[in-house]
């Protein structure tokens, strides 16, 4: 019994995933989902009563006109009058694999934290319409998203040590932050309405956010300013919105090393902190930490986002107040 939420082929040592949102997309252009329409199953449905929809990362469907129903797979061995195992077999073809066996990932029921031994990987999908609209609303565009390799994804796997590896469908939103370092490419997965796996990381701590590309566009660029920031959310945020270079470290509790930290600052001429305002309570451990890293460091200049906006973040401030009040707050600050 095919059990996977994911059709998973292997070429070259490497683990592609193909998803229910990925054989759908191929064998059928649908105007919208979930969708009814004249059953592929049979002749002269003049009365649409053929039901498409998705949920939990699985396509579905049911022929009210027989009564029949199944998942996506199923529905194409149907149609093509195949067993279901010559349906997956097909799928992967179709998809350009070389490869004429499949394997199966096993969903994983339990709770994975960072760290916990296993290599995280995901499957990439294409952008949609809601995506492009959530990071819009942060002031960030597709171009920049993708000029800092953050992808949407549908598929989560981990390959465990230990034990067999595992997979979770991803939630509608959820997005994959890579980098590069020291040859290897590592990922942290952000799942920003997810209440039990909001993040998921194979990062380690001395991995900074955007560093290449904020390096890189320094040298070729010539700037003097660069902003370290609490999350690559930010600094994509302030990066396309004041036009200024953007870094994150992997919390704001991290110090990074000194040889590390000199690097920056040598590059740039006015380096800045601009980590949360957790306004409202007891304690605000942003402003604390940035106090903790410019004591390391006194060379770095602290911008903090005014009280009366109630704003945390700068991703936040712009959600809420917009472009013109971000860029009014750095203009008010830097030197």
């Amino acid at each position: 019994m095919f059990e996977s939420k994911t059709i998973i082929k292997r070429h070259s040592r490497k683990d592609i995933a193909i998803s229910d949102m990925d054989i759908l997309d191929r064998y059928f252009r649908l105007p919208k989902m979930p969708c009814t329409i004249s059953s592929p199953l049979r002749d002269n449905d003049r009365n649409p009563s053929f039901c498409i929809w998705a949920k939990d990362g699985r396509v579905w469907w049911k022929d009210f006109g027989t009564n029949e129903s199944g998942n996506i797979v199923g529905l194409l061995a149907r149609l093509w009058n195949v067993t279901y195992e010559d349906a997956i077999e097909r799928i992967i073809e179709d998809s350009g694999s070389q490869v004429p066996h499949y394997t199966l990932v096993r969903r994983y029921k339990g709770r994975v934290k960072s760290g916990d031994g296993a290599d995280i990987k995901v499957t990439v999908r294409k952008w949609r319409k809601y995506d492009i609209e959530f990071w819009k609303s942060f002031g960030i565009s597709r171009k920049m998203l993708e000029f800092c390799n953050v992808h949407p994804i549908s598929n989560i796997f981990f390959e465990h040590k230990d034990r067999e590896s595992s997979s979770i469908t991803a939630d509608k939103y959820a997005y994959a932050y890579f980098e590069w370092k020291d040859g290897k490419c590592t990922v942290k997965v952000y799942q920003p309405y997810s209440e039990r796996l909001k993040w998921l990381s194979s990062h380690d701590r001395s991995t900074w956010d955007l560093w290449k590309q904020a390096m890189t566009w320094a040298a070729e660029q010539s700037n003097e300013e660069c902003i370290i920031t609490s999350s690559r959310k930010d600094a994509m945020c302030l990066w396309q919105n004041l036009n200024v270079p953007a870094m994150a470290l992997q919390g704001e509790g991290y110090i990074p090393k000194p040889h590390v930290m000199q690097l920056v600052i040598e590059r740039f001429k006015n380096v800045y902190l601009w980590y949360d305002n957790d306004y409202g309570r007891d304690r605000n451990p942003g402003q604390e930490n940035a106090a903790k890293l410019i004591d390391q460091f006194p060379e770095l200049h602290n911008i903090v986002i005014p009280a009366r906006y109630q704003a945390k973040d700068p991703s936040d401030l712009y959600k809420t107040w917009g472009k013109e009040i971000l860029k009014t707050i750095w203009n008010d600050t830097k030197l």
